[in-house]
């Protein structure tokens, strides 16, 4: 039988269970620098795609004022590419806040690649040949970029 200052395996195990919930876990991965890269791109990539489709929902529009883009506020799709734009930067915010610019910037370069390949499935716009060998590009960039990154990691 333990005494006051001695815990059993059992304490010691309710203890540990009791002190991570699930939610506790699901914030912690959400507050992770580095997923939030990902959904800061992810989220950019979104608002680029709603943008677009109400700037082409609203093109009847484009009247006298209709280089100012201001029609184009008339579009729900508008509105969510707004909501989205508030949304990466808040994430992006948190993400400087525990990341080097120097390090988080190069890695949110990925919205070059995100952005063409979702407007080709979602919009059905066309890429070129040479598109491609950019996306490429970017890709192998993003890769020489990222591997030194993931030592530095460890020592964040």
């Amino acid at each position: 039988m333990p005494t006051n200052f001695e815990i059993s395996d059992h304490d010691t195990m309710h203890v540990a269970t009791r002190a991570v919930s699930p939610w506790q876990r699901f914030w912690t991965f959400l507050g992770n620098p580095w997923f939030q890269i990902a959904i800061n791109a992810l989220v950019v990539t979104a608002s680029e795609l709603f943008l677009k489709l109400g700037a082409r929902d609203t093109a009847h529009l484009a009247h006298g004022w209709g280089w100012t883009g201001f029609t184009g506020l008339a579009s729900i799709w508008t509105w969510l590419g707004i909501v989205c734009v508030i949304l990466s930067l808040m994430s992006w915010l948190y993400v400087l806040r525990h990341v080097p610019l120097s390090i988080a910037f190069p890695l949110s370069n990925v919205v070059h690649v995100l952005v063409p390949l979702s407007c080709w499935i979602f919009l059905h716009e066309l890429i070129s040949t040479r598109r491609w060998c950019g996306i490429a590009l970017v890709l192998i960039g993003l890769a020489v970029v990222a591997k030194p990154f993931s030592r530095i990691e460890e020592k964040l």
